[in-house]
């Protein structure tokens, strides 16, 4: 027996603020790149806008649609989204890259689509393989799949959402009761691969070798690294002011979406980093909690997935920002200007809240095959 009752008001709220924060600092961050550029200083402001208000809707849809009635759709998400992924390498590059599918002024990343289907179809799948994904056998086809994914990505390329993609799948096979030994069996060949790609071919070679430089000497990194290092080093404790910040005139690239976590430091100073930190921190432990008091084996999975794809992203990016990691081009969820990703990311928020408003009565009749 089911509880329907409230959804988790705290975590809708942290997410609302953290939203909103991101409005703010994106116009703060681009008002003057957009006015030099496109002479309209509120460009990327209101076109963040514009995605806000499309993007909530989808959120009010996933938490009033029952969670369960997408697992059946599962399968055929991931094959839309898989077949996004091939179709973007035939789309212009952007900046050098192929990353993004574009029809006209509007335009997404498959790379997200594709991160929250198979966060879906993993949940569904794993749900219903139980104690069998004990045995590498059974596990061992959602491999293949994350490596034909990630082949398609390295094409892009994108190694930042494969690193990603991969973190992601590894915390969603361990909690579905998938043992450590097959885990490391199964994902050392493709890491071995990686590094052989890296240092054997040189593929992205230059963009490491500076990442290790800068591990021993933050300003002898790559120019983007030393500039995210500056920007939050001369905010101090509380900031020059909102508004006031000088990195983001055309020193510091990208300040309103990748390093937009810098501009923020610079402005808001350390205690807006904090602040921000515990924002995330809360909106992780909301959804662990949204998992634990989950009906089934297939909601726990999908609020895990759900709160490790924004959990995830937060890390990679602040990480990056700090020159802990290598540029990799992963947004700060909510925070940073773009589209597809909010969309997708608010998306994936209503599932959360959707499974956080069902509850089990009898805890007993559920059995998960789970480490939480």
């Amino acid at each position: 027996m089911i509880d329907r009752s409230r959804p988790d008001y705290l975590l809708l709220l942290v997410t609302m603020i953290l939203v909103a924060l991101g409005l703010l600092m994106i116009y703060s961050a681009s008002a003057f790149i957009a006015d030099a550029n496109f002479k309209d200083g509120t460009r990327f402001f209101k076109r963040q806008l514009m995605w806000i208000l499309l993007s909530l809707p989808f959120l009010l849809l996933f938490l009033r649609i029952d969670y369960h009635k997408l697992g059946h759709l599962s399968t055929l998400f991931l094959l839309v989204s898989l077949a996004f992924l091939v179709a973007v390498l035939f789309f212009p590059a952007f900046k050098g890259v192929k990353r993004w599918i574009r029809f006209g002024p509007l335009g997404f990343q498959p790379t997200e689509v594709f991160k929250y289907s198979l966060i879906l179809f993993l949940s569904f799948s794993l749900a219903r393989q139980k104690e069998k994904v004990k045995k590498i056998k059974h596990i061992l086809p959602y491999f293949l799949i994350l490596c034909l994914a990630s082949a398609l990505i390295i094409k892009e390329p994108h190694l930042g959402c494969i690193f990603s993609l991969w973190t992601i799948f590894l915390v969603m096979i361990f909690v579905a009761g998938g043992r450590i030994r097959h885990l490391l069996v199964l994902t050392l060949p493709f890491i071995l691969i990686a590094g052989i790609m890296v240092f054997g071919v040189g593929y992205e070679k230059d963009r490491v070798q500076s990442y290790l430089r800068a591990i021993e000497k933050p300003l002898s990194g790559d120019y983007q690294t030393k500039q995210s290092i500056l920007t939050l080093g001369s905010g101090g404790l509380g900031g020059t002011g909102l508004g006031q910040g000088k990195q983001k005139l055309f020193y510091l690239p990208e300040p309103h979406t990748d390093f937009i976590f810098a501009t923020i430091g610079e402005e808001g100073g350390f205690i807006a980093l904090l602040g921000i930190s515990l924002l995330f921190l809360i909106f992780g432990m909301r959804g662990l909690q949204s998992a634990l008091k989950a009906p089934d084996l297939f909601g726990l999975l999908l609020a895990c997935g759900i709160t490790s794809a924004v959990m995830v992203g937060f890390l990679i990016n602040t990480t990056v920002v700090v020159g802990l990691l290598p540029t990799t081009g992963i947004p700060l969820p909510f925070l940073s200007y773009g589209g597809s990703s909010l969309l997708v990311t608010l998306g994936g928020v209503g599932v959360l809240l959707n499974i956080s408003k069902q509850r089990a009565y009898d805890r007993k009749k559920y059995r998960r095959i789970t480490r939480i």
